[in-house]
């Protein structure tokens, strides 16, 4: 129980979902924001999955072409959270000088390419300090919400575990050097085709809160509560828990689907070698809680404290 506890605290602890606790200032924009991984905009038959990113300036600064990469991953995760297929990026980026500015080019034009998604625009600034945004642009038939998630669904969790961290120092961990680029190209339409056959209702990214701390946000949205089991919880061969749960994945995603489609909505994830198992269960307590065998201790009462007290229809990415 004490180790559980630990555990707890560290998810509550973590700046990357402190950080979330801002997102209500977009309050300010009106109705219909909730804070979901993409904004939904009816188009003909389907409809356009529409999300963009701010990079951290610190890490634009210390590391340009992770930045420029991380730009483009986030984008792309963020649509396929929605079961959408990503069309085209665009990215604003200032740099000191033109050094800066082709080193964060450099990341993502690399990671665009490898996950087969062109850069079709956007704006350079130079002579500023460093700051970088991207916008991506996807399409969806039948998209996936974090707030249809309902008491009684199985939390699912799938991952790219063969991948490693960028440093020994930073939460980020990638895929994108270890699986091939046909793999990381197809890996996302595992998300279209559980969405499309009907076995899984609701979806959510792996983000900067990592992993409990992003079922936080997907709970808050669909105004339910959850258990997230700790020990069977998809994790890298060595990879500590506590790290682990504060790791933000090149591709990782929490999905919720009912008991009888559990086995049917893994397979597509399976076939394509990513892990995917369930781990958790959603409840109509508002509060998540880790489990490990007979231990639970409670992370955060959604009741008690709103995470970014945001809950509506549509939205762009928080």
């Amino acid at each position: 129980m004490p180790e559980l506890q630990q555990l707890a605290d560290a998810v509550r602890a973590a700046p990357g979902l402190q950080g979330k606790r801002d997102v209500r200032l977009i309050e300010r924009l009106g109705a219909g924001i909730d804070g979901d991984d993409a904004a939904l905009v009816p188009h003909g038959g389907e409809q356009l999955v529409i999300c963009g990113e701010a990079i951290s300036p610190p890490l634009v600064q210390a590391d340009p072409f992770g930045a420029g990469a991380a730009a483009v991953v986030t984008n792309v995760s963020d649509v396929r959270a929605m079961a959408g297929r990503p069309l085209a990026l665009v990215d604003m980026l200032v740099s000191p000088d033109a050094a800066h500015a082709e080193q964060v080019l450099d990341g993502i034009a690399w990671a665009a390419g490898l996950l087969g998604v062109p850069v079709v625009g956007g704006h350079l600034t130079l002579g500023h300090p460093p700051a970088l945004s991207a916008s991506c642009t996807g399409v969806t038939r039948r998209p996936l919400r974090a707030s249809a998630a309902a008491p009684g669904d199985v939390l699912l969790a799938a991952f790219a575990l063969d991948g490693r961290y960028m440093s020994d120092t930073q939460p980020f961990f990638t895929a994108l050097r270890d699986r091939p680029p046909e793999q990381l190209r197809d890996d996302g339409e595992a998300l279209v085709e559980v969405a499309e056959a009907g076995l899984c209702h609701a979806a959510r990214d792996v983000s900067m809160p990592g992993v409990a701390g992003s079922l936080l946000q997907m709970l808050e949205t669909a105004g339910c509560g959850a258990t997230l089991d700790v020990g069977a919880l998809p994790r890298p061969q060595g990879a500590v828990l506590e790290r682990w749960l504060l790791t933000f994945p090149s591709f990782g995603f929490l999905l919720a689907v009912r008991p009888e489609n559990v086995a049917g909505a893994c397979e597509p994830f399976l076939r394509r070698g990513l892990a995917c198992a369930p781990c958790g269960r959603f409840d109509d307590t508002a509060t998540l809680r880790l489990v490990d065998g007979p231990a639970e201790v409670t992370v955060w009462d959604l009741t008690a404290t709103p995470l970014t007290g945001l809950a509506g229809s549509s939205s762009p990415d928080a």
